[in-house]
Order: structure tokens, then sequence, then C-alpha cells
């Protein structure tokens, strides 16, 4: 080694890195294929298809005419009694 060059040494123990031993590379791991089909565990295979919810109707408003008539009879009926 030349005098006044650096090297990268061990954190723990001192040792310089060019005389460790190199860890061993891991292989890629290949991802398995698409198949576009969910996964179904074994309790939703044989279970009954769900049906949806019925939609709960709303209550229709009454018109401005139709309350202004009722208000209009309401006063006449008054009126004659």
């Amino acid at each position: 080694m030349q005098a006044g060059q650096h090297t990268l040494s061990c954190g723990a123990c001192g040792a310089p890195l060019n005389r460790l031993k190199a860890l061993p590379v891991a292989a890629p791991v290949s991802k398995p294929a698409v198949t576009h089909q969910p996964v179904m565990s074994s309790q939703r295979k044989y279970a009954q298809p769900q049906r949806p919810k019925p939609v709960k109707r709303r209550k229709k408003r009454k018109s401005l005419l139709r309350q202004f008539a009722e208000e209009a009879f309401d006063l006449v009926e008054d009126i004659f009694d």
C-alpha cells in the first residue's frame, strides 16, 4: 500500500475492507405471472354470492305550488267556518 492513500476499514474491528470476505449476492426473486383473477380464500370459494343492498328511496318533497295551494285552501276553509 502506498503512503498517503486512504482505505475503507471495518467499523467494528478496523480491518481493511479489501481484505474482508465478499458476501454472496442473493439471486433475484422472480414474480409470479399475473392471472387477472382475484385470489379467493377457502371460505369464500363455497360462499353464496351476496345480493346488493336495496336502495332506500327518499320521500318526495312537496312542490312550492302545492304548498301555496294547501295554504289557500286552508284560508278559504277557515273563512267559511
